[in-house]
């Protein structure tokens, strides 16, 4: 749990709970120049970096991990790059989005998987989580490379590059290049179970747990509705391979997909990435989008999914989610909603949807130190069968150590979502009390509020997350600047967490975006556990501070 008031950590710390633990999810950004330098790649703040968001940035356990298969492989080029994934597909797919672009470099891109061989692996079902494969590829590509791994989310994590890294000596190594083929330097001696195994074993039995909690959230308070299974539940990696695993399921070159309401970013750019045969956007989530929606059905053109948010990451505009359900009965898609902004503590949305999207990353977890995702079926959707059907091939991929660790935080989300709700609404009558300030985003005060209202449970609240926007960019400078809390990339985290949103999330396309309702000085607040009062009292310390700084301005 984070300390009785928040406080902001110097730059490149990791954003975590105790200080300095291991697979931090936030790196602290603490000045409005350090986001911008994240952004932009700077030198003087990667140099600071000691963990950061994992699907940005490949932390030093991956580094390590990389670094020792070039060894293996006796590369000494400078030129070669390494990326590491638990699976040969991901692999082979990242090695397909690679060769596509364009290179200077004559080096062939290449998968090489390394497996545990029998002799080595003495009967132990967990031995199999030390294989992962590797893409070696042109340096001058590393743009294309990272982001396939930000976008599918399917690298490994932290805590798995380090097992594989134990792990290493006893793998044999195949690829289609002979010289890549190579047997494990060691064996393993009979009675010789490292203490890993043994973890991973007990971890490994864990899955099931955190299925069924997960199922028992999710369950809908609506009578009549059937409890939900856990065998409806789908684990992965991360919330974005979560969402990578369902686009995928649901592409074909023949059908058509909306994208409804203000979407995460890289949520569009996973979904771009399928093959579907056009992406159809509606960025501002209204009513008339939905009226043109309406009018392209009843053309007669058809859509197989539509995808959406509640409440939307940033904008926290909630969309009409009875009215798309009613829309898809009528015209037979899927309606995938993330709700992670939310969580099931706080909104009884399954009913509306075919397939809810989670990551377990932010408020499930909330410790900030392990990645995961979860899609939820609902076993009332005509496209039950089909779609369990297909998630169903490849269910078995998330690490369990990393499960473990989520099923060790997850325990007290309740308490915590609760104890979040109500630290939260202080702030939003604070800003919004605040003649600096121009808009206040919040569920509880959005034009849409009746509608997020309409699918909160009865002990849901309105949730923590919200944002807010100065009249002066400048004057959000500043407030980012003075203000005493964690900053940095993720939500949700148990303790409060700021981020000026677009500045990190679209820095190379402001413009873009600032025509969609999303201005490029908007600050993303997440309210933590912190004492409620000292929580306050950091707001308004900050808020005095551009008093002065406007009074200054006028002045000058």
């Amino acid at each position: 749990m984070p300390p009785r008031a928040p406080r902001a950590l110097p730059p490149g710390k990791g954003n975590i709970y105790p200080l300095g633990e291991s697979h931090a999810v936030s790196v602290s950004l603490p000045t409005w120049e350090s986001v911008i330098g994240l952004s932009r790649k700077e030198k003087w703040l990667l140099d600071q970096l000691e963990w950061s968001y994992p699907r940005f940035y490949l932390n030093k356990p991956i580094r390590d991990l990389s670094d020792a298969v070039l060894r293996r492989l006796q590369i000494t080029d400078p030129t070669v790059n390494c990326m590491v994934f638990s699976s040969a597909t991901d692999a082979r797919q990242c090695a397909t989005t690679i060769k596509k672009l364009p290179s200077k470099n004559p080096i062939a891109v290449e998968v090489v998987r390394f497996v545990m061989p029998l002799e080595s692996n003495l009967g132990d079902t967990s031995a199999h989580w030390a294989n992962f494969a590797a893409v070696l590829y042109p340096s001058d590509q590393v743009k294309g490379a990272m982001a396939f791994w930000r976008d599918t989310g399917s690298g490994l994590s932290t805590r798995h590059a380090q097992f594989c890294l134990e792990e290493l000596d006893y793998l044999d190594s195949d690829s289609d290049v002979i010289e890549y083929r190579t047997p494990s330097p060691r064996k393993r001696c009979r009675g010789e179970i490292p203490r890993s195994l043994t973890w991973m074993r007990a971890a490994v039995a864990n899955k099931h747990e955190v299925k069924s909690f997960l199922a028992n959230l999710a369950t809908s308070e609506q009578p009549g509705r059937k409890a939900v299974s856990p065998d409806d539940v789908f684990l992965y990696p991360t919330g974005m391979n979560a969402i990578y695993s369902l686009s995928e399921a649901l592409a074909s070159p023949e059908s058509k997909v909306a994208m409804y309401g203000w979407l995460y970013p890289e949520t569009v750019d996973v979904i771009r990435r399928g093959v579907w045969a056009e992406c159809l956007s509606y960025k501002y989530g209204t009513e008339e989008e939905l009226d043109r929606l309406e009018t392209l059905l009843q053309s007669g053109q058809k859509i197989r999914a539509l995808f959406c948010e509640l409440p939307s990451n940033i904008t926290l505009a909630s969309p009409n989610l009875q009215r798309i359900r009613t829309l898809a009965d009528r015209y037979g898609f899927v309606v995938a909603c993330d709700d992670t902004v939310a969580g099931y503590v706080n909104i009884d949305a399954l009913p509306y949807v075919d397939v809810m999207m989670s990551s377990l990353t932010k408020t499930f977890s909330g410790a900030s130190n392990v990645t995961g995702g979860g899609l939820v079926l609902n076993s009332h959707s005509r496209h039950y069968d089909a779609i369990h059907a297909t998630l169903s091939r490849n269910d078995n991929i998330h690490f369990p150590l990393d499960l473990d660790t989520i099923r060790q935080n997850c325990q007290n989300i309740v308490w915590r979502v609760q104890q979040c709700n109500r630290n939260a609404l202080p702030l939003v009558d604070l800003f919004k009390a605040h003649p600096a300030i121009a808009e206040v985003n919040h569920p509880s005060i959005a034009p849409t509020s009746a509608l997020y209202k309409g699918v909160m449970r009865r002990n849901g609240g309105y949730g923590n997350v919200m944002s807010i926007v100065f009249h002066d960019p400048r004057t959000a400078e500043h407030f980012y600047n003075v203000f005493d809390v964690c900053k940095g990339s993720s939500f949700g985290t148990n303790f409060t967490l700021a981020i000026p949103y677009v500045q990190l999330a679209n820095y190379w396309n402001q413009d873009k975006v600032a025509k969609h309702g999303v201005p490029r000085h908007i600050i993303r607040i997440s309210v933590g556990l912190e004492d409620q009062e000292q929580i306050v009292k950091a707001a308004a310390k900050a808020l005095k501070s551009v008093d002065e700084f406007d009074s200054k301005k006028l002045r000058n």
